[in-house]
């Protein structure tokens, strides 16, 4: 039935969508990228692909920080295009996507302060498909009131939620007898990335709730499973990036930090929860993850966090492996018809996308070798499918 009714409100930001699939860079042109000698030959190409408005006013010799900065914009300024065009519960999915965009840019400037950058400049690199206009209304810390940053930061944006959260969660982790004192310093001392996964999770959590409750019997199918996979995504790559980890010392110290960070949503939440948790190597890993879905094999060839001094460019990481089989799955979203999945989907697409150019944009930069093994680290979106 949802079908039949998806076009009146929805079908026209769906058209518009399935219409920029075509401005994906092909496989061809990948190869041409790979062959530029320089920066302003790779810009002169991208300037004859859809790329071509956000790069003319630029210099030749463009920094790979403002090429990053020009392709988000783009992308930005699509999304904010579809966003006109949406009205009810497509409006309120499309600010969901937004969320997690908002979280970095908020996390960001919270460190920047943190470290008396001018806000000037955090402000002029954040990511805009994160930009609120409460954002410029993030003080300047004072003195060690790390408190009242992060109160004004619950106040005035979009995210607070998640960061009231996420601090009711920080204290009530602290000893019974803490103070004042206690407070201000569990704040300094939290790292960012912590900070941003705890945030992420909570984000991943209630936008799952919210597709569940709020979507179309076939946009939830769609999203649904997305979103799983990456739950599960998300916690795979919180226990690898914790086996080894220095920081963690001991094993309760371990299987706490790891049940606050990953997601209680997910194809291995709550049968495989025990045996992740407590897992201490990459062959643990691997063995509570074998029964869902493909993660076993996507494990098998993930390098040994334990050895981490041995990773160089040529090593494939765990990350390279998930963008991978992620990227397969965001594609086969374009497949169906009259689903929420597409907008989601074509987000993640143009994300690896832009990563792909800033990618190559280093290895020009770096004169690197053709063969030098760096030049095969991308992934190109649909490439899976064929076009």
């Amino acid at each position: 039935m949802d079908l039949c009714v998806f076009g009146v409100d929805d079908g026209y930001a769906e058209a518009i969508i399935r219409g920029l699939r075509a401005s994906f860079l092909t496989e061809a042109q990948y190869q041409q990228m790979k062959n530029c000698a320089s920066i302003p030959e790779l810009k002169s190409f991208l300037e004859e692909t859809d790329y071509q408005n956000c790069l003319q006013a630029d210099n030749p010799q463009i920094p790979t920080s403002i090429l990053r900065q020009r392709l988000k914009k783009k992308l930005a300024d699509e999304f904010e295009y579809i966003e006109a065009q949406s009205t009810g519960t497509l409006t309120k999915y499309l600010f969901h996507l937004r969320c997690r965009f908002m979280i970095d840019n908020v996390v960001n400037m919270i460190e920047g302060l943190k470290n008396k950058i001018d806000i000037e400049i955090l402000l002029s690199n954040i990511d805009p498909l994160g930009w609120f206009p409460e954002i410029k209304n993030i003080k300047v810390l004072e003195g060690d009131d790390y408190s009242s940053l992060y109160r004004d930061v619950l106040i005035d944006t979009p995210i607070g939620v998640y960061f009231m959260k996420f601090l009711e969660e920080s204290i009530e982790n602290l000893h019974e007898n803490r103070t004042l004192n206690d407070i201000q310093n569990l704040f300094r001392e939290m790292k960012p990335e912590y900070i941003r996964t705890s945030l992420k999770k909570m984000w991943l959590e209630d936008f799952y709730v919210f597709c569940e409750q709020e979507l179309m019997p076939t946009s939830q199918e769609v999203l649904l499973e997305l979103l799983k996979f990456e739950a599960d995504f998300k916690t795979i790559q919180v226990i690898y990036n914790s086996i080894g980890n220095r920081d963690l010392n001991t094993a309760a110290k371990i299987i706490t930090t790891r049940k606050q960070l990953c997601p209680t949503i997910g194809n291995l939440y709550p049968d495989c929860e025990k045996m992740y948790l407590q897992a201490m190597t990459l062959d643990t890993l691997r063995e509570a993850v074998k029964g869902c879905d493909n993660y076993r094999d996507l494990l098998k060839d993930a390098p040994d966090p334990l050895k981490r001094e041995e990773f160089n460019v040529q090593t494939k990481t765990l990350d390279d492996i998930m963008y991978d089989d992620e990227c397969r799955r965001y594609a086969l979203a374009f497949d169906g018809q009259g689903s929420y999945g597409v907008f989601y989907s074509y987000l993640k697409l143009k994300e690896q996308e832009i990563r792909n150019i800033i990618w190559l944009a280093e290895m020009i930069s770096r004169k690197l070798a053709k063969n030098h093994p760096g030049w095969k680290k991308i992934i190109i979106p649909f490439s899976h499918l064929g076009k």
